[in-house]
């Protein structure tokens, strides 16, 4: 059965005017020279997914959130003090070890109170814009 998804029927969060947006800084450092936070028990190592398989990470330095699709840090999307908790304007996301489609397991981004899958995307301002599907995970132990 395939799963449905009607973007009239997600809960958007298109935060905008809530610290949303990517930046980028001249005198960062590249990706590449940086390094992300391994997610233990995940066979995806430092990857994190969304609802789509589209690729994340989170730098160690920093916590916040390197888009793989986009090439950027996003300076307003990052872990809390204790690492596996997301806060993106009002939505909360938590990072969780899920089974894949492959039968292992993997990172993944899902709302905090419903324990659903996240869809991270780019808006018109190529900012990320995270909407909260239907779909909900089945935890990998």
């Amino acid at each position: 059965m395939a799963p449905k998804i009607g973007f009239a029927s997600l809960v958007l969060a298109t935060l905008a005017g809530c610290g949303g947006g990517s930046v980028s800084v001249d005198n960062e450092p590249e990706p590449s020279r940086r390094t992300f936070i391994f997610w233990s028990g995940s066979s995806s190592g430092e990857r994190v997914v969304d609802v789509k398989n589209d690729a994340f990470a989170f730098f160690s330095d920093t916590g916040c959130l390197y888009n793989f699709q986009t090439g950027r840090e996003n300076p307003g999307f990052c872990l809390n003090a204790g690492g596996d908790r997301v806060r993106y304007g009002v939505l909360a996301m938590r990072i969780v070890n899920v089974t894949s489609a492959a039968g292992t397991c993997i990172a993944a981004l899902v709302e905090e109170s419903t324990a659903q899958f996240v869809d991270i995307a780019t808006d018109a301002f190529d900012r990320e814009a995270v909407a909260v599907t239907a779909l909900r995970p089945s935890p990998c132990f």
